[in-house]
């Protein structure tokens, strides 16, 4: 069996990306699905502005602070704890706000781990 456990702080950040991103499923040899944490000062997003994925579920799981997602149904608050799921093709926007009180730490979760998937959308910005 070819168990892994890996930490975040281990793992070199992504360069040219608005926040600190960290590839976990990659650092753990997964092939299925991508694992990513993200850590958002206030006034940061996620690495990708509004867009959706034509192939990929979502899933963001907030580990602390609250993470804002802008989407065509209105703007979510998800607190530590909580989930945010977006089915492929449904449009969105994670970030912290620039008047957060706090940063914004997430692990992102998407299956099929596919590159290319993500689609910029301008139609509800």
């Amino acid at each position: 069996m070819d168990y892994s456990v890996v930490d975040p702080d281990d793992l070199e950040y992504v360069a040219d990306r608005p926040c600190d991103l960290r590839r976990l499923s990659e650092a753990a040899g997964m092939d299925r699905v991508a694992i990513n944490r993200f850590d958002a000062d206030p006034g940061e997003q996620r690495p990708l502005a509004y867009h959706y994925h034509e192939t990929q579920e979502e899933a963001f799981v907030v580990c602390s602070g609250t993470l804002h997602v802008e989407t065509p149904d209105g703007e979510f608050g998800v607190a530590a704890g909580s989930m945010f799921t977006a089915p492929p093709e449904a449009p969105h926007r994670a970030y912290n706000p620039a008047d957060a009180d706090e940063p914004a730490s997430v692990v992102a979760i998407g299956a099929p781990p596919v590159d290319g998937d993500a689609v910029p959308d301008e139609t509800d910005e």
